[in-house]
Protein backbone atom coordinates (compact mmCIF):
# COMPACT_ATOMS: atom_id res chain seq x y z
CA UNK A 1 0.00 0.00 0.00
CA UNK A 2 1.11 3.57 -0.76
CA UNK A 3 -0.30 7.03 -0.14
CA UNK A 4 -0.54 9.54 -2.97
CA UNK A 5 -1.11 13.23 -2.41
CA UNK A 6 -3.00 15.74 -4.52
CA UNK A 7 0.11 16.62 -6.53
CA UNK A 8 0.10 13.07 -7.91
CA UNK A 9 -3.69 12.78 -8.19
CA UNK A 10 -3.78 15.98 -10.23
CA UNK A 11 -1.48 14.38 -12.77
CA UNK A 12 -4.00 11.56 -13.18
CA UNK A 13 -6.63 14.00 -14.44
CA UNK A 14 -4.39 16.38 -16.40
CA UNK A 15 -2.66 14.34 -19.13
CA UNK A 16 -0.50 17.29 -20.23
CA UNK A 17 1.16 17.42 -16.82
CA UNK A 18 4.77 16.25 -16.52
CA UNK A 19 4.98 12.69 -15.18
CA UNK A 20 1.39 11.90 -16.18
CA UNK A 21 2.53 8.48 -17.40
CA UNK A 22 4.20 7.72 -14.07
CA UNK A 23 1.06 8.66 -12.13
CA UNK A 24 -1.05 6.61 -14.51
CA UNK A 25 1.17 3.57 -14.01
CA UNK A 26 0.63 3.79 -10.23
CA UNK A 27 -3.12 3.95 -10.78
CA UNK A 28 -2.97 0.95 -13.13
CA UNK A 29 -1.20 -1.06 -10.42
CA UNK A 30 -4.01 -0.14 -8.05
CA UNK A 31 -6.65 -1.19 -10.56
CA UNK A 32 -4.80 -4.48 -11.13
CA UNK A 33 -4.65 -4.87 -7.33
CA UNK A 34 -0.87 -5.09 -7.20
CA UNK A 35 -0.44 -1.81 -5.27
CA UNK A 36 -3.28 -0.41 -3.19
CA UNK A 37 -3.54 3.38 -3.10
CA UNK A 38 -4.59 5.12 0.08
CA UNK A 39 -5.85 8.71 -0.19
CA UNK A 40 -7.12 11.18 2.33
CA UNK A 41 -10.80 12.00 2.25
CA UNK A 42 -10.21 15.60 1.17
CA UNK A 43 -8.04 14.66 -1.82
CA UNK A 44 -11.13 14.81 -4.03
CA UNK A 45 -11.73 18.44 -3.01
CA UNK A 46 -8.11 19.28 -3.74
CA UNK A 47 -8.30 17.75 -7.21
CA UNK A 48 -11.65 19.43 -7.92
CA UNK A 49 -10.21 22.76 -6.80
CA UNK A 50 -7.20 22.38 -9.10
CA UNK A 51 -9.42 21.51 -12.04
CA UNK A 52 -11.82 24.38 -11.34
CA UNK A 53 -9.35 27.14 -10.50
CA UNK A 54 -5.93 26.25 -11.89
CA UNK A 55 -6.64 24.62 -15.23
CA UNK A 56 -8.21 25.73 -18.45
CA UNK A 57 -10.15 22.53 -19.13
CA UNK A 58 -13.85 22.67 -19.96
CA UNK A 59 -16.53 21.98 -17.38
CA UNK A 60 -17.44 18.74 -19.14
CA UNK A 61 -13.85 17.52 -19.08
CA UNK A 62 -13.56 18.60 -15.45
CA UNK A 63 -16.58 16.51 -14.47
CA UNK A 64 -15.30 13.55 -16.49
CA UNK A 65 -11.91 13.82 -14.77
CA UNK A 66 -13.53 13.83 -11.34
CA UNK A 67 -15.62 10.81 -12.35
CA UNK A 68 -12.38 9.02 -13.28
CA UNK A 69 -10.86 9.66 -9.85
CA UNK A 70 -13.98 8.52 -8.00
CA UNK A 71 -14.28 5.42 -10.20
CA UNK A 72 -10.76 4.28 -9.30
CA UNK A 73 -12.00 2.88 -5.97
CA UNK A 74 -9.11 4.37 -4.05
CA UNK A 75 -8.92 3.45 -0.37
CA UNK A 76 -10.20 6.56 1.43
CA UNK A 77 -8.86 7.44 4.85
CA UNK A 78 -10.17 10.08 7.26
CA UNK A 79 -7.39 11.38 9.53
CA UNK A 80 -8.01 11.17 13.26
CA UNK A 81 -7.72 14.13 15.60
CA UNK A 82 -4.32 12.99 16.86
CA UNK A 83 -2.99 12.78 13.29
CA UNK A 84 -4.24 16.26 12.42
CA UNK A 85 -2.56 17.63 15.55
CA UNK A 86 0.69 15.87 14.67
CA UNK A 87 0.50 17.25 11.12
CA UNK A 88 -0.09 20.76 12.46
CA UNK A 89 2.96 20.55 14.74
CA UNK A 90 5.16 19.22 11.95
CA UNK A 91 3.83 21.76 9.46
CA UNK A 92 4.80 24.54 11.83
CA UNK A 93 8.23 22.98 12.40
CA UNK A 94 8.98 22.42 8.70
CA UNK A 95 7.12 25.51 7.42
CA UNK A 96 4.75 23.59 5.16
CA UNK A 97 0.99 23.47 4.93
CA UNK A 98 -1.00 21.12 7.12
CA UNK A 99 -2.66 19.91 3.91
CA UNK A 100 0.71 18.66 2.64
CA UNK A 101 1.98 17.41 5.98
CA UNK A 102 -1.05 15.27 6.82
CA UNK A 103 -0.25 12.96 3.90
CA UNK A 104 3.26 12.43 5.30
CA UNK A 105 1.91 11.79 8.81
CA UNK A 106 -0.55 9.19 7.53
CA UNK A 107 2.19 7.44 5.54
CA UNK A 108 4.51 7.42 8.56
CA UNK A 109 1.85 6.16 10.94
CA UNK A 110 0.82 3.37 8.55
CA UNK A 111 4.46 2.52 7.79
CA UNK A 112 3.99 3.03 4.07
CA UNK A 113 5.43 5.34 1.43
CA UNK A 114 3.97 8.69 0.41
CA UNK A 115 4.37 9.43 -3.29
CA UNK A 116 4.41 13.12 -4.13
CA UNK A 117 5.30 15.33 -7.06
CA UNK A 118 5.96 18.23 -4.68
CA UNK A 119 9.72 18.68 -4.80
CA UNK A 120 9.58 21.68 -2.47
CA UNK A 121 7.89 19.57 0.23
CA UNK A 122 10.54 16.86 -0.21
CA UNK A 123 13.36 19.37 0.18
CA UNK A 124 11.77 21.04 3.21
CA UNK A 125 11.17 17.83 5.13
CA UNK A 126 13.62 15.19 3.93
CA UNK A 127 11.39 12.43 5.31
CA UNK A 128 12.66 8.98 4.34
CA UNK A 129 9.13 7.63 3.85
CA UNK A 130 8.31 10.27 1.22
CA UNK A 131 9.36 9.62 -2.37
CA UNK A 132 9.09 11.78 -5.46
CA UNK A 133 6.87 10.42 -8.19
CA UNK A 134 9.71 10.61 -10.70
CA UNK A 135 11.91 8.46 -8.41
CA UNK A 136 9.30 5.85 -7.51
Amino acid sequence: MIVIDASVANKLVLPNEPDYALAKSILEKHILQTEEILVLDFLFYEVANTLATKSSISSIRMVNSLTKIYAANLKIYCPAEVEVKEAAKLAKQYKTSVYDMIYAVIAKNHKIILITADEKFMKQTGFKWVKLLKDF
